[in-house]
């Protein structure tokens, strides 16, 4: 979902790692991997699914408090140049539908498209940024 989200907005060159957990130790690897493919930053996507927490429902019982967190790091400096969170506010199902939803929503965020918060946003309408020109090739 992110790749597709990346390129619907323009950006170019996107090199998608495996799915692989990412700790701090990494970070160094992977920004010097970056800056010998001449990108500009890494973006580390990151999602939770917890049992409790959510605002709107402390216990989720059968289902999950379920959050999306994206961080853009400089490749050049390693400090952060861009950071956006999605959560629900209530419990929802661990599924790949709800994971899209909310890493569409973290990315319009971290892009400054979306306010930050929690917000439902109908499914239609979970990969647009509501933009009427299309962004610049980055």
């Amino acid at each position: 979902m992110a790749e597709e989200w990346l390129r619907s907005h323009h950006y170019s060159n996107i090199l998608m790692q495996p799915r692989i957990p990412y700790t701090s130790s990494d970070r160094q690897v992977v920004l010097a991997v970056a800056a010998e493919a001449h990108a500009e930053f890494v973006l580390v996507l990151e999602r939770e699914a917890l049992k409790e927490g959510a605002l709107i429902q402390p216990n989720c019982g059968a289902l999950f408090n379920i959050t999306v967190d994206v961080q853009g790091l400089s490749v050049e400096g390693g400090g952060s140049v861009l950071r956006g969170n999605a959560p629900y506010p209530h419990c929802v199902e661990r599924n790949d539908q709800t994971f899209q939803n909310l890493t569409c929503q973290a990315l319009a965020t971290a892009w400054g498209f979306r306010s930050s918060g929690q917000l439902e946003i109908p499914s239609h309408l979970a990969c647009t940024a509501g933009q009427s020109t299309p962004a610049p090739n980055r």
